[in-house]
C-alpha cells in the first residue's frame, strides 16, 4: 500500500456489513471556488491545502461556525465538521442546513456529543459493556496509579492533556476531578493508530487506518517527534467489531484514536472518538485514498430538508 512521506498537520452480535473500498476517480478541479466545490469542511483550521490536493473539490475556507440562518449552498454540496463543537452544531441545525441546500451526514446531536466528549464517551462505554477497551479510569487523585493521564473532557489536538506523576502534579492542573476533567491509566507505546470511518446508520461504509511511529514510549501529542507513518493497512475484524459497538445509531465521519496493549499485540485501548473529519484523513492519508473516501461519501446522498426548521 502507498505510504505518505511528506509532513502534515496531524491529526457485537449485530451483523456487520461488508466494507468495500471505493476506487477514486481521476483528480479534477484546479480553482478554489466556493461555487463549484463539492465538499466544504468547516470551520477553517489550516487544512485547506491538504484537502485541495485530494483533487475532488474539497475546501476548508468557508467561515461558518453554526450561526443561523446558514449560508445558502451554491449547489447541492456537502458540509462536514472540522471540530467536535461543529459536529454537534451541524447535528443540531441539520434541518436548517438541508433547507439551505446543504448535504450532511449526521444523527442525534446527543449521540454526537456523547462520542466527542471524553467524559461522556467513558460513560457510554460503561453503558454498552465496553470498558475493557478503555484506559482504567480513576475516580480520585488518591486512587490513581502514577504516572497517569489527566485530560479535559473537551479539547482537540492534544489540548488539555497532561502526564502527571503524582497527586501534587495533578492538583497543579485542577484542584480535583469533575465533569470537566478525567484521570486515566497511562498507556505506554511508541505506536499510535488513527482510524477514519465513514458511517451510515451504524454501518461502517469505509475505513482508513493510519499508523504513527514516535520517538518515545510516553508522550502527549504534539510534544513528540514523529518517526514515520503508514496508511493503508487493513483493520482487523475484531477491531472493526469494537468500533461498531460504539457507533450503534451513528451516521457521519468519525475518527478512532487508540493504542494496542501488550506492545501492539493486545486489545484496543481507546483514547477518544472524534465525530468529525480528523487530521489524519484531512492531511496525512495519501491523497488518492482520501479522495476515494470522500467520493464514497458522495454516493450515500445527503439529509433531506425536514418540516421542523426551528432553531434548537
Amino acid at each position: 500500500e502507498e505510504g505518505e512521506a511528506r509532513g502534515g498537520v496531524r491529526r457485537s452480535t449485530r451483523e456487520r456489513s461488508a466494507i468495500h473500498r471505493f476506487v477514486a476517480g481521476p483528480a479534477h478541479g484546479d480553482v478554489h471556488s466556493f461555487e463549484t466545490a463539492r465538499f466544504h469542511v468547516v470551520p477553517p483550521n489550516g487544512w485547506h491545502r491538504f484537502l485541495w490536493e485530494m483533487g475532488c473539490s474539497a475546501l476548508n475556507t468557508l467561515k461558518y461556525h453554526g450561526e443561523l440562518p446558514p449560508p445558502v449552498a451554491p449547489h447541492s454540496c456537502w458540509m462536514l465538521p472540522s471540530s467536535d463543537e461543529m459536529a454537534v452544531r451541524i447535528a443540531e441545525v441539520q434541518p436548517q442546513l438541508a433547507a439551505a441546500g446543504w448535504k450532511t451526514l449526521t444523527c442525534d446531536p446527543a449521540l454526537v456529543h456523547k462520542l466527542s466528549n471524553k467524559q461522556r464517551l467513558r460513560e457510554h462505554a460503561e453503558q454498552i459493556g465496553m470498558m475493557d477497551f478503555m484506559p482504567v479510569h480513576y475516580r480520585s487523585f488518591d486512587e490513581a496509579c502514577y504516572p497517569a493521564v489527566l485530560k479535559g473532557s473537551e479539547g482537540n489536538h492534544g489540548k488539555n492533556v497532561f502526564i502527571v506523576r503524582s497527586r501534587e502534579e495533578a492538583e497543579r492542573v485542577t484542584p480535583g476531578l469533575s465533569d470537566e476533567w478525567l484521570l486515566q491509566e497511562l498507556i505506554p507505546g511508541s505506536t499510535e493508530y488513527s482510524v477514519s470511518v465513514l458511517v451510515q446508520n451504524g454501518n461502517l461504509m469505509d475505513v482508513i487506518e493510519t499508523r504513527y511511529e514516535y520517538d518515545r514510549e510516553v508522550y502527549v501529542w504534539p510534544t513528540v517527534k514523529e518517526l514515520g507513518r503508514f496508511s493503508g493497512g487493513a483493520v482487523p475484524p475484531k477491531l472493526l467489531k469494537v468500533m461498531e459497538m460504539f457507533l450503534v445509531g451513528y451516521s457521519g465521519v468519525c475518527n478512532f484514536n487508540y493504542k494496542l496493549r501488550g506492545g501492539g499485540t493486545g486489545a484496543m485501548c481507546l483514547f477518544e472518538i472524534n465525530a468529525r473529519v480528523g487530521a489524519d484523513l484531512a492531511c496525512d492519508v495519501p491523497r488518492a485514498r482520501a479522495r476515494a473516501f470522500f467520493e464514497k461519501l458522495d454516493t450515500l446522498g445527503g439529509a433531506l430538508p425536514q418540516k421542523d426548521t426551528a432553531a434548537p
